[in-house]
C-alpha cells in the first residue's frame, strides 16, 4: 500500500497489533500461520478470517507491491513501541501472503541473521502481525507490518512446529484437523493423526449400520422379509450382499407390502403389540445415536407402555 492507501485504511479499518505463530523449531520456518481461519478471539478483541478477508489481505499485499516488514516488539509502530535508540531493525521481511480456505493466512519470510540466531535459542517464539481489521464486520483487511515478541495475543493459536524434525507444510493442516476434532492445543501431531483415524472407523462404521439398516427396512417394506428373518438378514448383508441381493430379487412376497406379518393365530391385541415392538426395534436400529441413551429391549418397551400395552403377551 502507498502512503495514501494507508491513510485510508487507518480512517476506515481498526490496526491493532495480533501476536500469533509460535516458532518453536530449531529449524526456523519460512512459512508462518499468521492467523487462523473462522473467528479468531484476541486478547486485543476478535475478527473474523473467511473468503473474503483472505482476498482482501492478499490484494492489500499483491497492491503494495514492496515486502512488508518484520521488527522486534513492534518497534516500526513508533510511539510506545519506540526503542530507547529510535531505531527499529528488521527481524526479516514478508515476501508473499498467501491464504488456505480451512487454515488460515500464511506469509513466507526472509529472516535476518540475527532474527534466525534469536529464533533458534527461543529468545523470541512468536510472531505478531499488527492488522487492519474492518470495522463494519471486524474482518481482517490487510497487514500492515509483524513484529517477533514474546507476548501473544491470539487465544489458542497452535505452535507453527510442535516436532522439531517437522517442516511447517507438514503442520499447518494439522493445525486444520486439530481444530476440525476439537483436540486441546498442545496435541501433538501423533494424537492428532491417531484421532482423525479413530473417526473415520467410526464414521465408515455408521454409515455401513445404516446401509444394513436401510437394506433390511427395504425388505420389509417389500413384504418379502419379517421381523423373525431380521438377525440373519442383517448378517448376510454385512457379509455377501450379493447374495441378499439375490435372494432378494428372487424371494416371494410373504406379507402385503408395507405390513409387518402378523403371528400365527394372533389377536387383535397381539398384532397390535407385535406391529408396535416390531416398529421400535426398526426406529432404535435405524437411528444410531439412541444406542449412547437407551438399549433396544428398554426402547420396545418404552414404546408399548405409551401405547398402554406390555411386551408380555
Amino acid at each position: 500500500m502507498n502512503e495514501n492507501q494507508d491513510k485510508t485504511h487507518a480512517s476506515d479499518d481498526q490496526l491493532t497489533a495480533l501476536s500469533s505463530a509460535t516458532l518453536e523449531a530449531s529449524e526456523v520456518p519460512v512459512r508462518i500461520l499468521v492467523a487462523p481461519w473462522g473467528q479468531v478471539e484476541s486478547t486485543n478483541g476478535s475478527f473474523v478470517v473467511d473468503d473474503e478477508s483472505a482476498a482482501l489481505v492478499v490484494d492489500a499485499f499483491d497492491e503494495h507491491g514492496t515486502d512488508i516488514p518484520i521488527d522486534y516488539e513492534h518497534q516500526t509502530l513508533g510511539g510506545t513501541y519506540s526503542s530507547p535508540s529510535g531505531q527499529a531493525p528488521a527481524a526479516g521481511w514478508i515476501k508473499k501472503i498467501l491464504s488456505e480456505p480451512g487454515v488460515g493466512i500464511l506469509a513466507e519470510i526472509e529472516w535476518t541473521d540475527r532474527a534466525l540466531e534469536m529464533l533458534s535459542s527461543k529468545e523470541y517464539r512468536y510472531l505478531s502481525p499488527v492488522a487492519f481489521i474492518r470495522k463494519t464486520d471486524r474482518k481482517l483487511a490487510a497487514i500492515h507490518s509483524a513484529a517477533l515478541t514474546n507476548k501473544p495475543a491470539i487465544v489458542g493459536m497452535a505452535p507453527i512446529v510442535n516436532c522439531s524434525n517437522m517442516r511447517v507444510d507438514d503442520v499447518v493442516p494439522l493445525v486444520a484437523l486439530r481444530q476440525e476434532l476439537k483436540l486441546a492445543e498442545d496435541a501433538d501431531p501423533h494424537d492428532i493423526l491417531l484421532a482423525a483415524s479413530h473417526r473415520i472407523v467410526a464414521l465408515e462404521r455408521e454409515v455401513n449400520d445404516r446401509h444394513i439398516a436401510n437394506r433390511i427396512t427395504e425388505a420389509m417394506r417389500s413384504g418379502k422379509l419379517v421381523e423373525a428373518q431380521r438377525a440373519w438378514a442383517e448378517a448376510l448383508v454385512a457379509k455377501e450382499e450379493g447374495l441378499f441381493d439375490e435372494w432378494f430379487r428372487t424371494a416371494p412376497i410373504i406379507v402385503a407390502p408395507g405390513k409387518l406379518k402378523e403371528p400365527h393365530g394372533a389377536t387383535g391385541l397381539d398384532t397390535r403389540r407385535h406391529t408396535i415392538a416390531a416398529k421400535a426395534r426398526a426406529e432404535f436400529r435405524t437411528t444410531p445415536m439412541l444406542a449412547g441413551i437407551t438399549d433396544e429391549k428398554a426402547f420396545v418397551a418404552s414404546a408399548l407402555n405409551d401405547a398402554g400395552l406390555s411386551e408380555a403377551a
